[in-house]
């Protein structure tokens, strides 16, 4: 009968996913499904309250991690703590086939009466919620700084034990949409085989085994999601975004009298785009193919006013581009551009109703 904590995997019996992870294009995002936290009667002498935390550590921000406070509640021994969680971990992250990440979860049992007072205005304000929301990079080294301090906080003023703690590795190359489970007990407990673990259509953790108990172990499950392509609001802050939208905006409200002011027009659009991508390229955050997508987007509509007035000879789809807009959009042709273009728009759409599926 082992104690310590299993190896992340991923559970065989649950739901299909509604989308599959496509290296270097696609997004991912990793949620904290469900967890339970349970101690024997002989395992500490007195418990008061069992505190749930993660940290979060990823080869897109090698240099911090990312900590929350998702739960405080009372415990008792010998019951089984459903800690009722379901938060995001990361946002999204674009699945580059050579990205890691590493996910720290603790248990901790604390003891003392002195703290309650104050975990009980935590609750009253809401503020364990407050403290797992992560909106964005900046914010989040501000609220793991505020979880470190009252974790901290929270020790001093009563004594505690780590109940448990599980370390989850994943290497994205080998990430899967779906559930992953891990568990384990600081006590001798008969472990269910993983084949007999189940996520079920309502994404409930369910044991089919006969001869081990889940209520008698401490776990957590995570949720693995994914879609093609983010928001577009997702850039409305990336100043190469907004360089690009202020150029397009400002050459398509403008009047051109003469050939010299579309070409020097024309001239400024390419320098812009070649700004815009190398500004681009340095956010890990977002995939290179998306960045191109959107800057196919924003080369289709300028077309129509840079372009020149359309000759007996006429221009097809079969005609090359200039060669620095092949260089910058990577397609070669008027009908490649016009694929990606609407090759994105139907990702995009895709992308929303899933993201409506997850509620998100």
């Amino acid at each position: 009968m082992p104690t310590g904590a299993s190896q992340p995997f991923y559970l065989q019996d649950q739901p299909s996913p509604p989308f599959n992870l496509e290296l270097d294009n696609s997004y991912f995002l990793v949620k904290l499904h469900d967890a339970q936290a349970f101690f024997q009667a002989n395992f500490l002498g007195k418990a008061d309250l069992v505190t749930f935390s993660s940290s979060v550590t990823s080869s897109f921000q090698p240099t911090s991690s990312t900590q929350s406070l998702h739960h405080i509640s009372t415990i008792q021994k010998n019951t089984p703590c459903r800690l009722g969680i379901n938060t995001n971990l990361t946002e999204w992250l674009p699945a580059g086939s050579s990205d890691s990440l590493r996910i720290n979860i603790n248990y901790t049992v604390l003891q003392g009466k002195p703290i309650q007072k104050f975990v009980d205005y935590i609750k009253q304000a809401d503020l364990v919620a407050k403290l797992s929301l992560r909106p964005d990079w900046a914010v989040a080294v501000k609220i793991t700084d505020i979880v470190g301090r009252l974790l901290s906080y929270l020790a001093q003023e009563g004594s505690q034990q780590n109940l448990f703690s599980l370390a989850i590795d994943f290497n994205v190359s080998d990430l899967k949409t779906g559930y992953y489970l891990v568990y384990g007990s600081h006590s001798d407990e008969i472990w269910p085989a993983p084949q007999f673990l189940q996520i079920d259509a309502s994404g409930r953790l369910r044991d089919k085994s006969s001869d081990s108990s889940l209520s008698r172990l401490s776990y957590a499950v995570i949720e693995v999601l994914g879609i093609q392509r983010l928001r577009l609001q997702q850039f409305r802050d990336e100043p190469w975004w907004q360089l690009l939208q202020t150029v397009q905006q400002s050459i398509l409200d403008s009047v051109m009298t003469t050939e010299q002011e579309r070409q020097q027009r024309q001239g400024e659009w390419l320098f812009v785009l070649r700004q815009v991508k190398d500004l681009a390229h340095k956010r890990r955050e977002f995939l290179l193919s998306e960045i191109a997508e959107i800057i196919a987007v924003a080369q289709h509509e300028i077309d129509a006013k840079l372009k020149p007035a359309t000759t007996p000879e006429a221009s097809g789809l079969d005609d090359e581009l200039p060669e620095d807009l092949q260089e910058i959009l990577g397609v070669e042709t008027e009908e490649d551009l016009q694929n990606l273009v609407r090759d994105y728009q139907d990702a995009l759409e895709v992308s929303q109703q899933l993201l409506e599926q997850y509620k998100l």
